[in-house]
Protein backbone atom coordinates (compact mmCIF):
# COMPACT_ATOMS: atom_id res chain seq x y z
CA UNK A 1 0.00 0.00 0.00
CA UNK A 2 1.64 3.42 -0.87
CA UNK A 3 1.36 6.40 1.30
CA UNK A 4 3.13 9.28 2.66
CA UNK A 5 4.02 8.16 5.86
CA UNK A 6 4.99 11.54 7.44
CA UNK A 7 1.44 13.12 6.09
CA UNK A 8 -0.88 14.46 9.11
CA UNK A 9 -4.15 12.23 8.58
CA UNK A 10 -2.43 9.13 8.29
CA UNK A 11 -2.40 8.42 12.17
CA UNK A 12 -5.91 9.22 11.95
CA UNK A 13 -5.94 6.88 9.05
CA UNK A 14 -4.42 4.15 10.95
CA UNK A 15 -6.74 4.07 13.90
CA UNK A 16 -9.48 4.36 11.70
CA UNK A 17 -8.51 1.43 9.42
CA UNK A 18 -7.63 -0.55 12.74
CA UNK A 19 -11.08 0.14 14.25
CA UNK A 20 -12.58 -1.58 11.28
CA UNK A 21 -10.42 -4.24 11.44
CA UNK A 22 -11.82 -5.08 14.78
CA UNK A 23 -15.03 -5.00 14.16
CA UNK A 24 -15.85 -2.42 16.50
CA UNK A 25 -18.76 -0.04 15.79
CA UNK A 26 -18.13 2.09 18.75
CA UNK A 27 -14.60 2.98 17.92
CA UNK A 28 -15.95 3.77 13.95
CA UNK A 29 -18.53 6.28 15.25
CA UNK A 30 -16.22 7.43 17.60
CA UNK A 31 -13.65 8.76 15.05
CA UNK A 32 -17.05 10.43 13.13
CA UNK A 33 -18.08 13.82 13.91
CA UNK A 34 -21.37 14.11 15.57
CA UNK A 35 -23.01 15.07 12.33
CA UNK A 36 -21.31 12.27 9.85
CA UNK A 37 -23.04 11.07 7.11
CA UNK A 38 -21.77 7.52 5.62
CA UNK A 39 -23.05 6.37 2.17
CA UNK A 40 -22.73 2.86 0.97
CA UNK A 41 -22.94 3.61 -3.07
CA UNK A 42 -25.42 0.35 -3.35
CA UNK A 43 -28.57 1.91 -4.13
CA UNK A 44 -29.24 2.20 0.01
CA UNK A 45 -30.14 5.79 1.84
CA UNK A 46 -27.27 7.62 3.38
CA UNK A 47 -26.72 7.12 6.88
CA UNK A 48 -26.42 10.33 9.31
CA UNK A 49 -25.08 10.60 12.66
CA UNK A 50 -22.90 8.52 14.93
CA UNK A 51 -25.56 6.60 16.63
CA UNK A 52 -27.14 5.67 13.33
CA UNK A 53 -23.58 5.20 11.79
CA UNK A 54 -22.95 2.28 15.04
CA UNK A 55 -26.06 0.96 14.33
CA UNK A 56 -25.55 0.52 10.49
CA UNK A 57 -22.28 -0.91 11.52
CA UNK A 58 -23.22 -3.32 14.08
CA UNK A 59 -25.32 -4.91 11.68
CA UNK A 60 -23.01 -5.28 8.74
CA UNK A 61 -20.68 -6.75 11.11
CA UNK A 62 -23.73 -9.19 12.17
CA UNK A 63 -24.86 -10.24 9.16
CA UNK A 64 -21.72 -10.72 7.17
CA UNK A 65 -17.96 -11.88 7.32
CA UNK A 66 -15.78 -10.09 5.60
CA UNK A 67 -11.84 -9.65 5.24
CA UNK A 68 -10.38 -6.14 4.11
CA UNK A 69 -7.13 -6.34 1.75
CA UNK A 70 -5.47 -3.13 1.74
CA UNK A 71 -4.45 -1.95 -2.00
CA UNK A 72 -3.58 2.06 -2.23
CA UNK A 73 -3.98 4.65 -0.19
CA UNK A 74 -3.61 8.53 -1.24
CA UNK A 75 -3.74 11.54 1.18
CA UNK A 76 -5.07 15.29 0.35
CA UNK A 77 -6.00 18.25 2.06
CA UNK A 78 -8.82 17.33 4.55
CA UNK A 79 -9.47 13.72 3.35
CA UNK A 80 -8.21 10.09 1.85
CA UNK A 81 -8.82 8.10 -1.04
CA UNK A 82 -8.50 4.44 0.14
CA UNK A 83 -8.63 1.20 -2.45
CA UNK A 84 -8.89 -1.79 -1.11
CA UNK A 85 -10.83 -5.41 -1.86
CA UNK A 86 -12.81 -7.38 0.41
CA UNK A 87 -13.48 -10.53 0.93
CA UNK A 88 -16.71 -12.20 1.79
CA UNK A 89 -17.60 -15.49 2.77
CA UNK A 90 -21.06 -16.25 1.61
CA UNK A 91 -23.09 -19.42 1.20
CA UNK A 92 -25.20 -20.22 -2.33
CA UNK A 93 -28.44 -21.20 -3.26
CA UNK A 94 -27.95 -24.38 -2.08
CA UNK A 95 -25.78 -23.43 1.51
CA UNK A 96 -22.65 -23.99 0.00
CA UNK A 97 -19.99 -21.76 1.25
CA UNK A 98 -18.15 -19.26 -1.28
CA UNK A 99 -15.48 -16.24 -0.95
CA UNK A 100 -16.46 -13.75 -2.78
CA UNK A 101 -14.03 -11.06 -3.63
CA UNK A 102 -14.84 -6.88 -4.37
CA UNK A 103 -12.93 -4.56 -5.30
CA UNK A 104 -13.64 -0.86 -3.16
CA UNK A 105 -12.94 2.90 -2.92
CA UNK A 106 -13.90 4.85 -0.02
CA UNK A 107 -13.14 8.46 -0.21
CA UNK A 108 -13.15 10.01 3.40
CA UNK A 109 -13.40 13.68 4.37
CA UNK A 110 -11.82 14.89 7.55
CA UNK A 111 -12.29 18.27 9.72
CA UNK A 112 -9.82 19.86 11.28
CA UNK A 113 -10.40 18.39 14.55
CA UNK A 114 -9.66 14.96 12.67
CA UNK A 115 -12.81 13.64 12.57
CA UNK A 116 -14.69 11.71 9.33
CA UNK A 117 -17.00 14.28 8.85
CA UNK A 118 -17.99 11.79 5.00
CA UNK A 119 -17.04 8.38 4.33
CA UNK A 120 -18.65 7.61 0.76
CA UNK A 121 -17.90 3.84 -0.36
CA UNK A 122 -17.53 2.51 -3.78
CA UNK A 123 -17.81 -0.44 -4.68
CA UNK A 124 -17.25 -2.69 -8.16
CA UNK A 125 -21.03 -2.79 -9.23
CA UNK A 126 -20.48 -5.81 -11.52
CA UNK A 127 -18.67 -8.07 -8.84
CA UNK A 128 -20.99 -6.71 -6.08
CA UNK A 129 -23.98 -7.80 -8.30
CA UNK A 130 -22.37 -11.84 -8.97
CA UNK A 131 -21.67 -12.25 -4.99
CA UNK A 132 -24.88 -11.26 -3.75
CA UNK A 133 -27.27 -13.05 -6.46
CA UNK A 134 -25.24 -15.95 -6.05
CA UNK A 135 -25.89 -15.85 -2.41
CA UNK A 136 -29.55 -14.70 -2.90
CA UNK A 137 -29.26 -11.40 -1.53
CA UNK A 138 -30.91 -9.01 -4.01
CA UNK A 139 -29.47 -5.42 -4.17
CA UNK A 140 -32.18 -3.70 -5.28
CA UNK A 141 -32.49 -0.37 -2.91
CA UNK A 142 -29.09 -1.33 -1.06
CA UNK A 143 -28.06 -4.29 0.92
CA UNK A 144 -30.69 -5.09 3.86
CA UNK A 145 -28.85 -6.03 7.29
Amino acid sequence: MNADLRHPLREVFERYHASWEARSPERIAALHSPDTVFQLHDGSAPVHGRAALQQQCAAMFAKFDFALEPLRLFFGDGHWTFEWCTAIALRDAEGSPFTATVEMLDLVTVDARHEVTRKDVYMNGAQAMAAFSRAGIAMDGGIRY
